[in-house]
């Protein structure tokens, strides 16, 4: 749907608003000046042709002096009757010369008259009465040049040219124009004229708001709803980009901005949640040594340890069930900081072989005196070096081997550990234990903060849950990868590895 009316719109929608705003000045403009401008010397030469007949002015002529207009076009055929009044008066008494040239006025608004003596001899129109009761007399308007006014009843231009007949009868022609019929016309004209303007205002107008609405109004709309939607809560729906206009940028941007808000939200409450699962199992976790703990010391307070061996076995009991608290707390504090990337790393080149040889020698001693079964292999060539944090490296091989050593419960435990080359560009280390195993669907869960398995979870093993969540934040924090596979009843592998250092990448 989006695509269809992107599609739609066009060229437009990827205009700028400062080239929309153009597009819609010009045509709000121009367009009703074109108009006026083409009703003006067009549609009202048009009208005027109708009134006048053939006449030669232009429309803004017309309407600047109308009685102009009408005085060029009987203008000729005026001339011409003066012409053959002066040349062949009696012709003026044939009819059908007259006829010839009252059909040449009809159009004109003016009328064809002839008067011998005191007698009308021709009507170029009926009911002329009113007018001929007011014609001027022979010799009158003779020398008077274009015509005169007349105020009849109604409004006339008249013009008349007397004439002598051969037999001695004097008579006069006159061309009365009616001036009345002109203003009403004129008037209609610019009422047309008037209304034409008015609807080209209003189509304009209505363009215009459409336009507005459509470019600017809508898309500010669906904005202002995205607004409203994060405003309660909503951060699922997208705020729908219709142009790539500066606003539609706007909406793209902030389309980005909800996600990443969303992103955040989840985020904050993926947090608390895993911090309210933190505390509950800290809680869970303190309060076993706590009790028993208590529990000690009430037995000594109640007089249970009656003898000094029992007294000294209590308080060495409160004591390592106290370092077990310490050592909880201790790297509670540590993930806390590691995940708040508040631990400086200190990154120095170091040789695999050197490094990863003196780490296994620290921890074979702990094997040995926990009766563990060891066996170390490195394949890497001697000149292999990483960029790592020696600290924190051997921080994760410990949380690794402790591991490996604390969960199994099997009589005669097994460690290998394996150093080898990885994927041409890495070095990876697998710890590999003899123990139960972990079941597939604990095992994408074993890197989680504070997560153990329900059958390690007792006084006897111990542990915090969170040897395994430093390690994975340790090794991302040296750009490389931690994963862990194990099969029930045959024990686990846990493989992190470390990307080679080269002196051309440097």
């Amino acid at each position: 749907m989006l695509y269809f009316e992107k599609k739609k719109e066009g060229m437009v929608s990827d205009m700028k608003i400062a080239d929309k705003v153009k597009l819609l000045v010009i045509p709000l403009v121009l367009i009703p000046f074109i108009i006026i401008i083409c009703g003006t010397f067009f549609l009202g030469r048009i009208y005027l042709r109708n009134i006048f007949g053939a006449g030669t002015a232009s429309g803004l002529e017309a309407y600047a002096n109308p009685l102009l207009v009408m005085n060029g076009v009987v203008e000729e055929i005026f001339d011409e009757i003066m012409q053959d009044a002066n040349e062949n008066p009696d012709q003026l008494l044939d009819k059908e010369y007259l006829d010839s040239f009252n059909q040449q006025l009809l159009g004109t608004n003016a009328i064809f008259l002839v008067r011998i003596g005191d007698s009308i001899y021709y009507r170029g129109a009926e009911g002329t009465e009113a007018i001929e009761a007011v014609l001027p007399a022979y010799g009158d308007n003779e020398q008077i040049e274009g015509g005169i006014f007349v105020d009849a009843p109604d409004a006339y231009f008249l013009r008349q040219k007397d004439f002598t007949l051969s037999d001695g009868r004097t008579g006069s022609v006159f061309v009365v124009s009616y001036t009345d019929t002109l203003v009403k016309n004129m008037k209609q004209i610019l009422i047309k004229l008037m209304l034409m303007v008015i609807g080209v205002l209003l189509l304009v107008s209505g363009f215009t708001s459409i336009y507005i609405y459509w470019i600017f109004v809508r898309p500010l709309k669906l904005l202002q709803a995205g607004t409203e939607r994060i405003k309660a809560g909503n951060l699922n729906e997208d705020v729908e980009v219709l142009s790539d206009d500066e606003i539609g940028q706007v909406c793209h941007s902030f389309n980005q901005m909800r996600i990443k808000l969303k992103e955040s939200v989840d985020d904050r409450m993926r947090q608390e949640q895993e911090n309210r699962e933190l505390i509950s199992n800290i809680s869970h976790d303190l309060k076993t040594p706590i009790t028993a703990i208590k529990g000690y010391v009430e037995g000594i307070m109640d007089g249970v340890a009656d003898t000094p061996e029992k007294i000294d076995r209590y308080i060495r009991t409160i004591y390592n069930k106290a370092n077990e608290m310490d050592a909880l707390i201790n790297e509670l504090s540590l993930y806390t900081k590691i995940d708040n990337n508040s631990i400086p790393y200190n990154f120095v080149k170091i040789n695999v072989n050197s490094y990863f040889d003196d780490c296994v020698e620290d921890i074979s001693m702990d094997m040995e005196a926990a009766g563990v079964e060891f066996q170390y292999e490195n394949q890497c060539p001697k000149d292999t070096w990483v960029i790592a944090d020696p600290e924190q490296i051997r921080r994760v091989i410990g949380n690794i081997v402790t591991n490996a050593i604390k969960y199994n419960q099997k009589e005669e435990r097994r460690v290998e550990i394996l150093v080898a080359p990885w994927e041409q560009d890495y070095v990876c280390m697998k710890i590999r234990d003899n123990g139960n195993g972990i079941s597939e669907k604990d095992l994408p869960l074993i890197f989680k903060r504070m997560y153990r398995t329900d059958a390690s979870r007792n006084s006897s093993t111990g542990g915090s849950g969170l040897g395994l969540a430093i390690a994975k934040k340790i090794i991302q924090e040296h750009g490389g990868n931690i994963w862990a596979e194990s099969k029930e009843g045959e024990g686990t592998t846990i493989a992190f590895t470390l990307k080679i250092y080269r002196e051309n990448e440097e």
